[in-house]
């Protein structure tokens, strides 16, 4: 049993490579394309966009898989034990990912004692079994890191003296092919936002059209460039530095 669960722990891993694998392969085609935004970066900003880690995307990804892994290993662990073993290639998928975003971080988060105590708990957890233990560490993990990118970019896209409330901000919506001023509270399940350069991304969705370079914080403590295409996702308190977006909202 010990030696299925650690087969299956490997499949999820080996999954994680895979994807990262292909995420190069898709931003080293992406590279080979022509700059359509007509804005050419400065020194600076070039060092950044070079980057396939999209930390704000990552994390949010990384939360949610997590959140899968807790619900399937509590199902198992309260109604049908077979199901806990599905839960356990997704904790060592995210598990590597955990890891990962470790070393993404600024040094002084890696060298820190809560990472470190992060780190021997996920990993004892694991190899002594106990699932949902581990689901739960690395839920809070990623949900702790999750808030400290939303914070950095309140702070530096949006500001702390601007609205962010769905009752005050407002969004350009196209509708009947031309684009109205909406309030994001009133906005429907099948509108599509209008993105424009200078503009802040205020809500989750995914990109139906358009190029854009997004200024968003990332786990380094500083700001970076991440390149957005059609069915890549946005998140919000990102900002459009260049380029323009029309985004189906989630």
């Amino acid at each position: 049993m010990i030696q299925f669960g650690i087969i299956l722990t490997a499949g999820g891993i080996a999954c994680a490579l895979w994807r990262d694998y292909r995420k190069k392969q898709r931003f080293n085609k992406q590279a080979a394309l022509p700059n359509v935004t007509g804005i050419l970066p400065s020194p600076d900003e070039a060092s950044t966009q070079n980057d396939v880690y999209d930390d704000v995307g990552e994390v949010h990804h990384y939360q949610q898989v997590s959140w899968y892994a807790l619900a399937l290993t509590a199902s198992g662990t309260w109604f049908y034990p077979p199901i806990k073993l599905i839960s356990t290639p997704l904790l060592g998928y995210t598990t590597y990912y955990f890891f990962k975003t470790i070393n993404k971080s600024d040094r002084g988060t890696q060298k820190s004692p809560m990472t470190i105590f992060e780190g021997v708990s996920i990993m004892g957890s694991l190899v002594l079994g106990s699932t949902m233990a581990t689901a739960l560490l690395l839920i809070m993990s990623f949900s702790i890191r999750k808030l400290l990118l939303q914070a950095g970019n309140i702070s530096n896209n949006v500001g702390f003296s601007k609205p962010i409330g769905k009752h005050h901000t407002k969004v350009w919506v196209l509708r009947d092919g031309a684009e109205v001023e909406m309030l994001v509270s009133e906005l429907q399940d099948d509108d599509q936002v209008v993105l424009h350069a200078g503009d802040t991304i205020m809500l989750h969705g995914h990109v139906i059209e358009g190029q854009a370079e997004i200024l968003q914080f990332s786990l380094r403590k500083k700001m970076k460039m991440i390149e957005k295409n059609s069915g890549d996702q946005v998140h919000p308190f990102t900002k459009l530095a260049s380029g323009h977006l029309l985004v189906q909202l989630k």
